[in-house]
């Protein structure tokens, strides 16, 4: 019996000299009756601590669940951005065309004056049967000078866009 004795394991708690009787699979330490009880009480306040983190991150999940409207604000920012965006390009393309449209039709009206005018020069030559080669010449002349500054503001009028933080800027360019 003895050797019996001599074989028991004490608490493990400090200042405990009861034998111990059970042993934690979670910590390994071994506990007399009284302990385990301690040893459970305080596993079981752990464990609510943890289910109150638990549930305060839970909550604080569905208080972002509702800042989603944050969320869907900041959406509806970005689509007001954006349809703002494309009114003031729509805006700024509009312009663009009447401008285009005063231009060409400027130029449009100065050309069609020239060629009136030497419509008006030729008829009155054929009428007074007063013109000689060099005047034939000049008249040329004028036709290719006319021809040329048609074809010069075609193929030279450009559109070029300056895009900036408050929207875009289109510039026509014209290069005699």
């Amino acid at each position: 019996m003895a050797s019996l004795s001599s074989q028991k394991t004490p608490c493990t708690s400090d200042g405990c000299k009861s034998v111990g009787i059970l042993k934690c699979e979670g910590c390994s330490q071994i506990f007399c009756r009284k302990h385990v009880n301690e040893h459970r009480d305080l596993l079981n306040h752990q464990l609510d601590e943890i289910v109150l983190e638990h549930d305060a991150l839970q909550k604080l999940f569905v208080e972002e669940k509702s800042k989603e409207n944050y969320y869907d604000h900041l959406l509806k920012q970005i689509d007001k951005w954006e349809q703002e965006s494309i009114m003031k390009i729509q805006q700024t393309a509009n312009e663009a065309r009447q401008q285009i449209e005063i231009l060409f039709s400027s130029q449009k009206a100065m050309v069609s004056t020239e060629l009136h005018n030497q419509a008006e020069e030729l008829r009155k030559a054929r009428i007074d049967d007063d013109f000689v080669e060099t005047d034939l010449h000049k008249w040329i002349n004028m036709l290719e000078k006319v021809q040329h500054n048609v074809n010069n503001f075609i193929h030279s009028t450009t559109v070029s866009e300056d895009s900036t933080e408050l929207g875009v800027v289109l510039y026509f360019y014209f290069i005699k």
